[in-house]
């Protein structure tokens, strides 16, 4: 066989496509002696080359080198990210223990103001996050924080009864205009609409009452059951006195109960459920006492009683801009 043909021979046998014949012939061929095994080899490497050659030839370079940027700039991002995760894992607790202390020390800053009215002639009910009950009488309004803290802190303006759920470690207190009462599970009842006087009536437990006196000087005054606390916010003074208290609560259950009251205390109590103001011409009729029960009349209805019974006569009247009445925003009746 000619020395070409055994190297077409060989190209073809190191490329897999020789018959079984041939390849029987290929390697007899280079049992045969040592030159043509050296010839094989040759013819081999040539063929390796070449193979190399042609796969070069057929990689896109740009492709495999973008290909290779993109596995760095992952692996990269997988290294910051494990190193993230370490980061974070050592600095959870501390991040955990700086938001509680800044809730305890900041939280009441960023706590929101819940505010509760009662429209002219109703009585609202509304339980607190301690579970204290609060009803407002006509034309009054409560303020309070919807998370307590340290302390059970609200507003009051017009007239609230408390039943105050029991918590000795935390004080519920109610500003109350100039007043404060201190108070830790009880129930009573508070008159601070925009008048001289503050009202407080204890029906059962124990409450204290911060005021200013004549001198401005801070006073606190403690109060049994059954008890009154009036305070005048013009004069500085504190009257304490047995009080009625069915006739100064019962507003809260929709009803007026007089108990042989002076018609001064029944206008009041009339005034503070329908919106509306006295002012008393005849200094005689303060002399009168009424008792009886009134449960949803209309305010003419109780006025005709009152003009029956006694002959006391009732006259709307207009109020200037100036009149100091006018500031109360009720409607004026003259007694006489």
């Amino acid at each position: 066989m000619k020395e070409c043909d055994m190297e077409g021979l060989l190209v073809r046998f190191y490329n897999g496509e020789t018959t079984a014949e041939e390849t029987a012939r290929v390697e007899s061929w280079m049992q045969f002696s040592e030159d043509n095994r050296k010839i094989a080899e040759q013819v081999y490497y040539l063929c390796f080359a070449a193979d190399a050659l042609d796969a070069r030839q057929q990689i896109d370079t740009a492709a495999a080198l973008k290909r290779v940027r993109l596995r760095i700039r992952t692996e990269r991002w997988r290294r910051g990210f494990r190193r993230l995760e370490r980061v974070a894992a050592v600095l959870l607790l501390p991040l955990v223990l700086l938001s509680g202390w800044l809730l305890v020390h900041f939280g009441s800053e960023f706590n929101t103001m819940v505010e509760i009215r009662s429209t002219t002639g109703m009585v609202s009910c509304v339980t607190l996050p301690d579970n204290t009950r609060v009803w407002l009488n006509s034309d009054s309004y409560l303020r309070y924080p919807a998370r307590f803290g340290k302390e059970r802190r609200v507003t009051l303006f017009g007239e609230g009864y408390f039943d105050v759920a029991k918590d000795p470690d935390h004080k519920f207190v109610v500003e109350a205009r100039t007043v404060e009462i201190e108070v830790y599970g009880t129930e009573f009842n508070i008159e601070a609409y925009d008048n001289d006087c503050i009202r407080t009536t204890l029906v059962s437990g124990r409450v204290g009452v911060k005021y200013d006196d004549q001198l401005h000087h801070r006073q606190l005054v403690r109060m049994m059951p059954n008890q009154q606390a009036i305070y005048d916010a013009r004069t500085g003074f504190m009257y304490l006195n047995v009080a009625d208290v069915t006739c100064n609560t019962s507003w809260k259950d929709g009803r007026i109960v007089l108990n042989n009251t002076s018609l001064e205390d029944a206008l009041r109590i009339i005034g503070n459920k329908y919106n509306v103001q006295f002012r008393i011409s005849d200094d005689r009729l303060r002399r009168n006492k009424f008792t009886g029960t009134f449960s949803n009349q209309s305010l003419d209805v109780i006025l005709r009683y009152f003009n029956i019974s006694s002959n006391i006569r009732f006259k709307q009247i207009e109020q200037p801009q100036d009149d100091r009445d006018a500031s109360a925003g009720r409607t004026l009746f003259e007694v006489y």
